[in-house]
């Protein structure tokens, strides 16, 4: 073998470890977190408490981007931080157009919508109730809530019903303020279960709180609900 020969295969030598070395790229974890938050985000239609998971997804995303970017021959990743940000940005808009357009529409004609945080006290008064509970009373109104599981979960046709998962499902105990006694004036019944409940009915304010005759499960209320429909 001459010298050039040698030289030659010397120098093929060294390109083919040089291209070993930087053959192998690891995976960039910021991108498969964003493909999974893509995926994960399809739950943001569910209920407005999961449009985060897109958000996540996009921090991801971009998080990839940039590692990718500052890294190209240790990093590989670029198609799924690629699905995953557009996955992300569907779920993202999507999800933002579609709870927008149910919370435009979802009240009934005729009733006023209410809310968990109307009824909570004003600390500036010495009522033990809200203030803005007394402009409802009497009034048809809108309110969606959980239903609080008790002794009976099935067939209800009265039960109490609870702004969040927390009061309702893992052993909380919720103030005065934060329950409605709901009693459905009809024949529909309902089952407990963790989905969001939407009541309509006639609302009442019991301003010395009220037990409710036979419903030893349901505590003295100040806040009720005449119901005639739950979905």
């Amino acid at each position: 073998m001459n010298a050039v020969d040698f030289t030659q295969e010397r120098e093929t030598n060294r390109a083919l470890e040089t291209e070993s070395e930087h053959g192998y790229r690891a995976i960039s974890k910021a991108a498969v977190a964003c493909l999974v938050f893509g995926i994960l985000g399809l739950l943001s239609f569910l209920g407005t408490v999961f449009v985060i998971l897109p958000v996540f997804g996009l921090c991801f995303g971009l998080l990839a981007a940039s590692n990718l970017k500052r890294f190209p021959n240790e990093l590989t990743g670029h198609k799924a931080a690629r699905v995953g940000t557009i996955l992300n940005l569907i779920c993202l808009l999507g999800s933002i157009g579609y709870h927008s357009y149910i919370y435009a529409t979802e009240v009934p004609d005729g009733y006023v919508r209410m809310t968990f945080w109307d009824l909570q006290p004003d600390k500036t008064t010495r009522l033990p109730f809200s203030e803005k509970a007394k402009e409802f009373d009497g009034k048809k109104v809108f309110l969606k809530g959980y239903v609080r599981p008790g002794a009976k979960q099935r067939n209800l046709d009265k039960f109490i019903l609870v702004g969040d998962f927390g009061s309702c499902c893992f052993g909380g105990n919720p103030e005065i303020t934060d329950i409605v006694s709901i009693s459905i004036d009809s024949d529909q019944t309902v089952d407990y279960s963790l989905r969001l409940r939407r009541v309509t009915g006639i609302f009442k304010l019991n301003p010395e709180t009220k037990q409710l005759k036979g419903e030893e499960d349901i505590p003295s209320v100040y806040y009720e609900i005449i119901a005639d429909n739950v979905k």
